[in-house]
């Protein structure tokens, strides 16, 4: 069983988990093909790209998500920071 923060008792986890991982790389990959078309830029240019299928009203939840995604693709050395007036981003 799985028993998450908010919602139902899962009874299959392994299926839940496959999935959610299976939906997390798709994004990443959406990540990345967006950065290749706009690099370098900055997250609110990736943001529309990535998250087309999102409402504009939860687009804040979404930058969050975007940022984490970005933290970790620069973590595994696949996109990188450029801090200056501006943070903008970029693949390595």
């Amino acid at each position: 069983w799985l028993a998450p923060g908010h919602g139902f008792l899962v009874g299959a986890p392994h299926d839940v988990l496959r999935a959610l991982i299976k939906h997390r790389l798709a994004r990443e990959a959406k990540v990345v093909q967006a950065l290749r078309r706009h690099e370098p830029c900055a997250i609110e240019t990736l943001l529309p790209d990535v998250y087309a299928e999102v409402p504009d009203a939860l687009y804040a939840m979404a930058q969050r998500s975007l940022t984490a995604h970005l933290l970790k693709l620069e973590g595994d050395g696949v996109a990188r920071r450029d801090e200056g007036a501006t943070e903008s981003w970029r693949l390595a």
